[in-house]
Order: structure tokens, then C-alpha cells, then sequence
């Protein structure tokens, strides 16, 4: 009876969870953005679930996908039993995030606008998943490169800069639009820096006035070639006359994201380069 007694004693102590030993949390984040941050700071194995086009680092292209810009299958990431969803209120369908909201879900959102605010949703997401000592180190660096940038080219003589968001209609980015700081940390003028809209339908009239000495046009995949073609019919504007028309990587200037600052110090490269 001893011996059945230990027996029933050593099996029930061994199927106790160890001391210390913590549940990985389960995540699902509705934003290319914070699967970039999770990564970076080593959390991308906590990802059960995300949107298309998270597609970075590479690894990040196997993770299953519940969803698009056009909204959220509910029911895959109800099946997916996430302790916390990611989201994003400005680009997320407020619809999806009321209905997540309503059945209980723990929601994480993140309100990144600046490159100050990476840093600090970087801080928080590190909170959230116990990685603080990580997101300290990926901060430090990040602000270290961002101030090192903004100093390179705060005296530099102001560009005109003409950025084009979408070719048809004609899109640009006004004063409030995350680009527009970018371009001023460049000692950039942005042509639209007056436009209180943050991604305003521009005439091609109007940039012909302002002429801009250098024309931006983000490319996140496939061809660019209709973006660039219509400046062809207008040789007088001066980055065309110059050959000022450049293509930057639209993934790292339009995502909050550590590698955002590899988008900037590229922007302001090519600007600089009106300068010489």
C-alpha cells in the first residue's frame, strides 16, 4: 500500500508545471509593423497568426495568415486562441476591431506616427512579451542612428521635393503625413508641406509650378514603370530635366518599423543629391 501510495505521489508531483517555468504567450498581430518589432526582438516564434504582406524577416512568411487590408476572418483568429491581438486603429477596419473587442479578446494596439514612436511601441511591445533588456538595445541603436541622420542634414540647403504616392490619380503627402517629417529630416521641403491632409490628391498643374528638383516614388513590388512614365511628357520640371527621379523601397519608408531609419538615411541620400 507505502509503494502504491509513492507511486501516486511521484506521478502526480511529476505532471506539476516547474517552478517558474511560464506559458508562451500566443500572439496575433494585424500589422506587417509589429511582426518587423516582434522579430527584432527576438518574439517571432510567439506569432501565431498575421495579415498579408508580413513579410519580413523571411521567416515571417510562414506564420498564417487570418486576414487583409479589407478586414479580419474572426473565425481564424478565434481558432488560433491568442492571448493577445496586435492591432493598429489607423489601419485597421474599426468594424473587425469592435467585433474582437466584443468577444473578449485582449487587444494590443499600437499608435506609432513618428520615428520617436517606434522607439517607444518598441519599448512597450518589450513589456508585453518580457523582452525589455531587448527592446533597450534595439532602441538605443535606432535613436542613435535617427540623431546621427537628423544632424547630417539639419544646415543643409532646403530641396524641393515632390513625393509620389500613386501615379493615377496623382497622390502626394501633405503636412500631416508621416513622410512629410522624413523629408524635413532630410532638409527636405516638401511640395504639399501646407496641405493639412495627410495624403492629398495633387494636379499635375500644380507640381509643374512648384517644380521640384527631385521626384520620390515609393515601389513595394512588380513594376514602377507606369509610376515613372508620365514625367516623360514633362522635360521642363527640374528633377526630370536632371534625371532626379529616384525609387525607394516603399516597405521601408511607410513601415514603423526599426528598419524605417534605413528608409530615411536612403531619402536623404537622394535629396542630397540635388544639392551637388
Amino acid at each position: 500500500m507505502k509503494l502504491l501510495a509513492s507511486f501516486i505521489l511521484l506521478s502526480f508531483l511529476i505532471c506539476l508545471p516547474v517552478k517558474g517555468e511560464k506559458k508562451k504567450l500566443r500572439i496575433i498581430t494585424l500589422a506587417p509593423n509589429s511582426v518587423e518589432m516582434l522579430y527584432a526582438l527576438g518574439a517571432g516564434k510567439l506569432i501565431v497568426g498575421t495579415v498579408e504582406h508580413s513579410d519580413f524577416p523571411e521567416e515571417a512568411l510562414k506564420i498564417p495568415r487570418i486576414g487583409n487590408y479589407t478586414g479580419i476572418q474572426i473565425e481564424k483568429v478565434l481558432a488560433l486562441e491568442p492571448d493577445v491581438v496586435i492591432a493598429w486603429k489607423s489601419g485597421n477596419k474599426s468594424n473587425d476591431l469592435q467585433k474582437l473587442e466584443s468577444l473578449g479578446l485582449n487587444i494590443h494596439y499600437t499608435h506609432a506616427k513618428s520615428m520617436s514612436d517606434i522607439s517607444h511601441e518598441i519599448r512597450r511591445l518589450g513589456d508585453l512579451v518580457g523582452k525589455k533588456a531587448e527592446a533597450l538595445v534595439v532602441t538605443n541603436k535606432l535613436n542613435k542612428r535617427y540623431k546621427e541622420i537628423k544632424n547630417t542634414y539639419k544646415d543643409k540647403k532646403l530641396v524641393s521635393v515632390f513625393y509620389q504616392l500613386w501615379h493615377e490619380p496623382l497622390q502626394s503627402v501633405g503636412e500631416t503625413g508621416w513622410i512629410a517629417s522624413l523629408i524635413k529630416d532630410c532638409g527636405g521641403l516638401n511640395l504639399f508641406n501646407k496641405v493639412k491632409t495627410a495624403y492629398p490628391a495633387v494636379s499635375m498643374e500644380t507640381v509643374l509650378v512648384k517644380n521640384p528638383k527631385v521626384i520620390i516614388i515609393p515601389h513595394h513590388s512588380g513594376s514602377i514603370g507606369a509610376k515613372r512614365e508620365i514625367w516623360k511628357q514633362w522635360p521642363s520640371i527640374d528633377a526630370v530635366k536632371n534625371n532626379r527621379i529616384y525609387t525607394l523601397n516603399g516597405d521601408l519608408l511607410h513601415r514603423f518599423t526599426p528598419r524605417a531609419v534605413d528608409g530615411l538615411e536612403q531619402l536623404c541620400q537622394r535629396i542630397d543629391e540635388a544639392r551637388k
